[in-house]
């Protein structure tokens, strides 16, 4: 009996590692998904452009963007640009960006704002912007394509809705949170209801039996209340107060725990007076 007993939790342990390690890897997968839309023009300059971070309070988007030179834009194959070349770009921080005939690329650091999204929606939050590009060499427009992906560790990055013609590209850049970033915001929900209810579990015992003042019992619902606080403060990427996860778990696992502990605070407080 002991033996299977044993033998079940090791199978238990294995299946979860075995669900975790899956859900690792798929995970890891949609992270370097990467997208490519636009011109397969031999002579084109390609948008390198990697989703870094997603601020979710400022609502930007950061990418980092690098201009691949292919075919005749490109000086004597060193990927440097043959003319100058200028990138204007749809984002109200950084402008056009400027990369002069036979001088190095380097790497460019844009903004662009956020137009559909809440972080008021966390964990379910998704956020998409309008992401457009123009493309001229010596004030000439040239063909465009664009490669993307995401390196945010709470984010999965795509590209959807993409136009393009000479000279200019457009596309919406969508941000989902991740899937390691969901499961664990969940978890801490479910958490949070769960020491909730057991605190409001063991109140109503404690006066359904009509006990005193049980210090031991007492002070570890009032740890839970504070320990409530550091799970919510654990929610990967910082949200804000008022996000989902506070209406949904939060604020009313702070309150039934507040409750509870008034609840036997009181009761034993009149019973120690009659006794």
């Amino acid at each position: 009996m002991r033996t299977g007993r044993i033998v079940a939790v090791g199978v238990v342990i294995a299946v979860l590692a075995t669900a975790g390690v899956i859900g690792y890897r798929t995970d890891a997968r949609r992270g370097l998904n990467e997208y490519t839309v636009g011109s397969d023009d031999p002579n084109r300059v390609e948008l390198d452009i990697t989703l870094q971070r997603v601020d979710v309070t400022a609502r930007e988007l950061d990418l980092r963007i690098i201009p691949v030179l292919h075919g005749n834009l490109a000086a004597g194959g060193a990927g440097l640009p043959a003319r100058d070349l200028v990138v204007d770009t749809s984002s109200l921080t950084a402008g056009a960006l400027h990369f002069k005939a036979h001088d190095r690329v380097s790497l460019q650091d844009v903004r662009f704002g956020v137009d559909d999204g809440l972080v008021s929606d966390y964990p379910l939050d998704a956020y998409s912007s309008a992401i457009s590009f123009y493309v001229t060499a010596a004030d000439q427009d040239v063909p465009i394509s664009l490669t993307f992906r995401g390196y945010d560790s709470l984010f999965t990055g795509r590209l959807d809705d993409a136009v393009f013609k000479p000279g200019a590209l457009t596309a919406q850049a969508v941000a989902t949170r991740s899937i390691g970033s969901s499961a664990l915001a969940w978890f801490l929900m479910v958490a949070m209801w769960a020491l909730a209810l057991a605190v409001f579990g063991a109140a109503l015992t404690i006066v359904s039996k009509h006990m005193g003042l049980v210090w031991p019992a007492m002070g570890w619902m009032a740890a839970t209340l504070f320990a409530l606080v550091g799970f919510r403060n654990a929610a990967p990427g910082s949200p804000p107060i008022g996000v989902l996860i506070d209406y949904g778990a939060f604020f009313w696992a702070e309150l039934l725990t507040t409750a509870s502990l008034v609840y036997v605070t009181v009761h034993g407080i009149r019973r120690s007076r009659k006794g």
